[in-house]
């Protein structure tokens, strides 16, 4: 018996890939590299215009999964992280009763792109004393509603949602749930204007039922819900919220069988999503599964989902390419909960294809990067073949062998992008995909999957280089608004397998390391996260530059933002 409140969240394979990603993007270093970095960042910490000494500042990547250093601000608020390498870093200060100035892509922080040995200075940091929402949670009876979720939503003057995440902090998120006496205190918040809500907005709960979504003080509808005023240092209180009654929930059981021989299927898998409907489509934006397989009968059981309707999908454990357990995979299965237990779900699943082959090294000659391709992985991303109901797409790891051959396994049928990375970034630096033959036919973008075929002979073209490129965005004319967000992708020429790019820093500063050598696009796109901002009259959004880039070089690159409005052809 297995309580739908006690899930486990499936990420898409795209995720697992830009986390790997990120990762590079900061540890460049290859482990034949035997030199240590020596760049650094230097700043001050101040609350206010007085040194915030004691304040911890650490370096990291993109997504935080590495940390590269830190350093502790002294009696003056001033602090310098040594040893850094070249790349794309995040520095931010752990202040959890501060609001830290944020970059618009990655919440919190700033983000400096570091140039080989660079030593970037004035990486300044002005924290604020943040506010405080707090308050009550009862449901209709008066008792404390206890270890209920609270969600903020940060919203306009008119109470409109805020368009990017401008409150974000999820270092301590156990300040957003209730404690036994109904009652939450979140601290740390950007000053603005808020609307609080509690229960469950997609009705999946638990055995004892979930309460309907309610917004303060007592609306289940967001438009009628009171938006409260956070103030720096200040704390809105008495923000109660009473909650209806509770959903009464229901169990779905069944069990799972080979579509080909009947027999049940242990240890498997499965996730649940809630059917939405979006222009006629009906999909499912996401789901989630109690992590516990069906049992040696094949068999499940499942509580706490409200009435809805719901599809059952089998999913292998395929993102880590070191796990066990029986690859399958199932249509969507569609089911509604109305008044009553669902039982006696049947489940065909279908062993999972297989795309086997070999890395191919594309005029690779150094000794160490040849070595280095069998700790890569083959990644593979599945746009399945849509059935009535549209899901999110599905996909598999592999781990290179040391004959440079992999399987991917597990697979659905539907359209396969492969890619390759690492999990470390310092053993996928450096390499990038050029292209992919099957039996020496080149492929297209994405490789045709039907069901019940599985393919072999698939050959993946790596190259490796060393090349950098790195540049300036002059802005004249004017000032960028504050939500723009400028990237910087390079493309490589006549090729559409993938792309390398790097967020603009805070001076402007862009740097794109591990490239191969060949033609390139190097493309500058402005973005807008927050409100849309007005650009001058045929303002360009997207710039263009070639370059060539060759083995252990940088290449610099200019690009200028002329904001004055002038007249364009």
């Amino acid at each position: 018996m297995v309580s739908i409140k006690r899930r486990l969240c499936f990420c898409s394979l795209q995720v697992f890939a830009l986390l790997i990603a990120s990762a590079s993007a900061l540890y460049a270093q290859t482990p034949d590299t035997k030199s240590k970095p020596t760049g650094s960042i230097s700043g001050r910490v101040t609350i206010g215009d007085k040194p915030a000494p004691g304040i911890i500042v650490t370096a990291s990547g993109q997504n935080f999964s590495i940390v590269g250093g830190q350093a502790t601000s002294d009696a003056e608020g001033n602090y310098r992280i040594n040893g850094l390498p070249a790349g794309q870093i995040n520095v931010s200060p752990i202040a959890p009763l501060y609001t830290v100035p944020s970059n618009s892509m990655y919440v919190q922080g700033r983000v400096v792109n570091l140039s080989t040995n660079e030593a970037a200075e004035g990486v300044d940091f002005k924290l604020t004393r943040g506010g405080v929402i707090t308050g009550r949670i009862t449901d209709a009876d008066g008792r404390p509603a206890i270890e209920e979720r609270i969600t903020l939503m940060s919203v306009d003057e008119n109470g409109a949602p805020a368009r990017g995440m401008t409150y974000g902090r999820a270092v301590n998120f156990l300040m957003y749930q209730t404690d036994d006496r109904g009652v939450y205190r979140i601290f740390g918040l950007a000053p603005g204007r808020y609307k609080v809500s509690v229960g469950d907005e997609m009705s999946r709960g638990s055995s004892r039922g979930s309460f309907p979504r309610t917004f303060y003080p007592d609306a289940t509808d967001v438009a009628r819900a009171s938006i409260v005023e956070v103030t720096s240092g200040g704390e809105a209180k008495d923000i109660d919220i009473k909650l209806g009654r509770r959903s009464q929930t229901y169990a779905v059981s069944g069990r799972v069988i080979d579509a080909d021989t009947n027999k049940p299927l242990p240890g498997i898998q499965f996730s649940f999503g809630m059917i939405q409907q979006n222009q006629g489509q009906s999909y499912v934006g996401s789901s989630s599964g109690p992590g516990t397989p069906t049992n040696s009968q094949g068999e499940f059981r499942v509580e706490g989902l409200t009435p809805g309707r719901y599809v059952f999908m089998v999913s292998s454990p395929n993102f880590n390419p070191l796990a066990s357990g029986p690859k399958f995979y199932s249509d969507p299965v569609p089911f509604e909960v109305l008044d009553s237990d669902v039982t006696n779900l049947e489940v065909k699943a279908r062993k999972g294809l297989t795309i086997s082959g070999v890395i191919v090294p594309d005029g690779i000659t150094d000794k160490n990067a040849l070595a280095r391709l069998s700790g890569l992985m083959v990644m593979a991303s599945v746009d399945p073949v849509q059935p009535a109901v549209r899901v999110y797409q599905s996909g598999s790891a592999a781990k290179v062998n040391p004959d440079r051959s992999f399987v991917l396994e597990g697979l659905s049928p539907g359209k396969v992008s492969l890619s390759v990375g690492a999990y470390s970034g310092p053993e996928s630096q450096g390499f990038s995909l050029t292209r992919i033959e099957r039996n020496g036919v080149a492929q297209a973008n994405a490789i045709d999957l039907a069901a019940g075929q599985s393919l072999s002979g698939v050959a993946v073209y790596v190259a490796y280089g060393s090349g950098v490129v790195l540049g300036q965005v002059k802005v004249e004319g004017g000032t960028l608004a504050g939500d723009a967000v400028l990237f910087v992708t390079l493309q490589r020429q006549g090729e559409n397998t993938g792309w390398m790019g790097s967020q603009v820093d805070s001076r402007g500063r862009f740097i794109v390391k591990g490239i191969a050598p060949g033609n390139y696009e190097v493309m500058l796109q402005i973005m807008t996260l927050g409100a849309q901002t007005p650009m001058p009259r045929g303002f360009p959004r997207l710039q263009k530059q070639a370059v060539t880039v060759t083995e252990n070089a940088e290449i610099e690159v200019t690009f200028t933002l002329d904001l004055s409005g002038k007249e364009r052809p």
